[in-house]
């Protein structure tokens, strides 16, 4: 690569990433879509769902590399499999989904007097031949790494250097949402109205993921832990209220981070993590 070149490259770094990572994601979920839409009459397999969610994090990678080569990549890695961060964070990464779901169903046995099927917490009916703990372990790879070496790890610390936290939060959480569009044609149905509503939880969702990477001290493995047992707590099967509610409550946890932590930085800290 040329000077010329590789200065473009390093300026533009965010667009090439933000390109890459729908390329590569939505080229893998063209077999499912073009099924779901009656393009193809051959089987599909579910998997492809699961496989698109690395587009992120191979744009990532491939960004990193062009742009800031291996010391920039040897970063990235780092951050991936940053777990020095305190036990607080672990414990918020990986239990806090699951908390929301028991208060989400006590409002559902309040509401209605009666519980959610607690047998099936964690199950999954997109990948039924996949064992729990194989299912569990997917998620946090495809989903979480999938996604997060990219979203976090990538976008956020270069959208937050010059703007305050909450200004690089709104910005990613418009491409987060873009990136989910194909999935409106075979895995998620929704009203305009719906839709609307789910874009208010990609952005306070946002709001949480930056909290918590900040906080971790820019670790991407925080974030895809939270992501990925967010998840499974989602799509457990469930009463179709239940996944409202916890979407309601993690809105609500979104707004309090804001509040409480502050937009410049949205961090416990008071510092944001930027490259």
């Amino acid at each position: 690569m040329s000077f010329s070149n590789y200065t473009w490259a390093k300026r533009n770094d965010l667009a090439i990433f933000f390109i890459l990572a729908n390329v590569i994601s939505w080229v893998l979920w063209v077999p499912l879509l073009a099924s779901a839409q009656g393009l193809i009459d051959t089987p599909v397999s579910p998997y492809w769902h699961l496989i698109g969610g690395i587009g992120p994090m191979m744009a990532a990678i491939i960004t990193t590399y062009i742009t800031t080569g291996s010391k920039g990549l040897r970063d990235l890695i780092g951050r991936m499999f940053r777990w020095r961060v305190g036990v607080s964070w672990h414990l918020v990464a990986w239990f806090s989904p699951v908390i929301l779901y028991v208060i989400a169903s006590v409002i559902i046995r309040i509401a209605w007097g009666a519980w959610p099927d607690f047998s099936r917490f964690g199950q999954t009916d997109e990948f039924p031949q996949l064992p729990l703990l194989a299912y569990w372990i997917a998620n946090i790879l495809f989903y979480g790494w999938g996604e997060e070496t990219g979203w976090r790890g990538f976008a956020l610390p270069r959208l937050q250097k010059g703007r305050s936290a909450w200004s690089a939060t709104v910005i990613l959480s418009i491409f987060w949402a873009i990136w989910h569009l194909p999935l409106f044609g075979f895995a998620m149905k929704m009203s305009l109205g719906e839709a609307a509503g789910w874009y208010v939880s990609i952005l306070l969702g946002a709001v949480i993921f930056t909290w918590l990477y900040n906080s971790a001290r820019g670790s991407i493995l925080i974030a895809a832990i939270f992501h990925g047992t967010a998840d499974i707590v989602f799509t457990s099967p469930s009463p179709g209220d239940l996944a409202t509610i916890i979407g309601v409550l993690m809105t609500l946890w979104g707004i309090a981070i804001f509040f409480v932590c502050k937009p410049a930085a949205l961090s416990c800290s008071g510092n944001k993590h930027v490259i």
